[in-house]
């Protein structure tokens, strides 16, 4: 799929490995908006909005998981400051995130929200753990992904050894998972896929969560990728759905934030999606989900400063 530079100003990308990109940008006949042009309209057009969802790393935390440093790691509280905001305003925020619900009751507890999205999607949970809903039918699902499954230690040894080097994933990883494997790496998706269907497990897919440096793992990557490895046709847009549903919320009361493909699956089932200018460094990955929506926006900003920028033009 080909990007196609249309006229505009060119800006740079300096974090890291961000490359130019054009002010607008055309994606097979679709254009995709950078967020500072079409801010007022934006805000005008948010009457009533009534849930945030959230994703956590690299978006309103920085790609090592801090929320009170930025993406260089220089100490920035801007995003914290903006929590007493969101309750003045009566507003809920609702982490999203492929961590799974033990891990995301410590992140909310520590940010004062009560209510996520566990393990990219599978899992809508309220109060803190109070009430758990299962998003999808799991009646069917016949995999053993948790801790010492046999289904996760057999993936393991498949990956690793069709990818000796690029990829790594460790049973006690899934320690506290439901549906949810989590490896970290660089490889080919497709292939790793097509691997795993001919191995007999055509019902789990592995998908691409971003970028990371929470782990040090000595693999040979140009850049660390978050993978997960879910039942098929589960993502985040599902506990959204979910969460809708069951506190009869529209969508055109909710908003939603991150920095990867399985992220922007959110754009649908919100008014506004906004985008981590940070995702951008992997674009080619992202088009094919990019052009599925016309409500999905840029921010100027990078992980957590984006994040600011949004909430603080909106609220």
């Amino acid at each position: 799929m080909e990007l196609i530079a249309v006229s505009g100003d060119c800006y740079k990308l300096k974090t890291e490995r961000i490359s130019l990109l054009l002010e607008t940008v055309k994606l097979n006949g679709k254009f995709y908006k950078f967020f500072k042009d079409y801010k007022k309209d934006i805000k005008d057009s948010i009457k009533d909005l009534r849930i945030i969802y959230t994703d956590l790393d690299g978006t309103f935390f920085n790609d090592r998981g801090c929320v009170i440093k930025d993406a260089e790691g220089r100490y920035y509280f801007d995003a914290v400051r903006i929590l007493p905001l969101i309750k003045q305003k009566g507003i809920d925020l609702v982490l999203a995130s492929g961590r799974d619900k033990y891990q995301l009751r410590y992140n909310a507890q520590m940010i004062g929200a009560r209510n996520y999205i566990s393990e990219l999607g599978a899992e809508l949970v309220y109060d803190l753990g109070k009430t758990v809903h299962v998003t999808f039918d799991d009646k069917k699902y016949i995999y053993d992904l948790t801790y010492g499954g046999k289904d996760i230690i057999e993936i393991i040894e498949i990956l690793m050894k069709e990818f000796p080097g690029k990829i790594e994933g460790r049973s006690e990883w899934s320690k506290y998972r439901a549906y949810n494997g989590l490896f970290f790496g660089e490889i080919n998706l497709k292939k790793a896929n097509n691997i795993l269907r001919s191995k007999g497990y055509s019902e789990l897919v592995l998908v691409d969560n971003g970028f990371s440096k929470l782990m040090n793992i000595e693999l040979d990557v140009g850049r660390l990728h978050i993978y997960n490895l879910m039942p098929e046709g589960v993502t985040k847009a599902n506990g959204i759905v979910l969460d809708k549903k069951i506190r009869n919320i529209k969508t055109e009361n909710c908003i939603a934030l991150g920095d990867s493909i399985e992220d922007i699956k959110m754009a649908s089932e919100v008014k506004f999606f906004f985008l981590m200018k940070n995702a951008l460094e992997h674009k080619d990955e992202l088009e094919e989900e990019l052009i599925k929506h016309d409500n999905v926006y840029i921010t100027e900003n990078l992980m957590n400063r984006g994040w600011s920028e949004i909430m603080e033009s909106i609220l």
